[in-house]
């Protein structure tokens, strides 16, 4: 791995000992090795930090690039080679998402392009039903579940604006992972915009189902 990647991972590393009493997987054999699309929902602020001790392969995530002029936060996003997304420019990033893929490395997305602070799932975008379509690669869903009690919501003025995130303190995360899922492309061959958001609420469902299984694991 590059030396920017190991520093984030030695950042989320400090965060998951110090801060929190690390997390729970379940699933892991699901995580067919190679290259993936993994799609999760985004309850919490520190979801990703747990991924890169999961998954063996170097991940790519789509962000938010608006988070860039965030300092730190911003340089190493940049320096570990992650995939911001703006409007005017998805294209740009699916391109740059299927070399990643082509070189046998993960890509991370949240379909629902923000944080939902724990509340019910939002309804997801279709950035990674098109990235999948692109590359052929399958997909592995993702259900992040943090307790209520184990969160507390954080404001951050950035940009001139005042926004909250919710952040995990305390407690375990539970990581439930879902089967591989390989579409059959020659089912889409025109990849309309119907095709597309057929495949993401189809995607969200699976994740919410795995949501659902993390959060019975914990009430058992």
């Amino acid at each position: 791995m590059d030396f920017w990647y190991s520093v984030s991972k030695g950042i989320c590393l400090a965060y998951t000992r110090i801060l929190v009493k690390g997390y729970q997987v379940y699933g892991g054999e699901n995580l067919v090795p190679g290259p993936k699309i993994i799609v999760a929902n985004h309850p919490n602020a520190s979801d990703a930090f747990y991924l890169p001790f999961i998954i063996e392969e170097k991940l790519h995530f789509f962000f938010q690039e608006s988070l860039l002029k965030v300092p730190i936060i911003g340089l190493l996003l940049k320096r570990s080679d992650q995939i911001p997304v703006s409007a005017g420019r998805r294209k740009e990033a699916i391109s740059k998402a299927c070399k990643k893929l082509s070189q046998g490395n993960v890509v991370v997305i949240f379909p629902e392009g923000t944080l939902s602070h724990g509340n019910d799932i939002y309804r997801g975008k279709t950035g990674a039903a098109n990235l999948v379509l692109e590359s052929g690669v399958p997909i592995i869903p993702v259900g992040f579940y943090v307790p209520n009690e184990n969160a507390r919501m954080i404001q951050n003025k950035r940009n001139g604006g005042n926004r909250a995130g919710r952040w995990q303190f305390g407690g375990r995360c539970i990581i439930q992972i879902g089967e591989p899922w390989d579409l059959d492309l020659a089912l889409y061959p025109n990849r309309s915009h119907q095709d597309m958001r057929n495949i993401t609420e189809e995607m969200m469902t699976r994740i919410q189902n795995l949501v659902r299984m993390a959060e019975e694991s914990v009430n058992k």
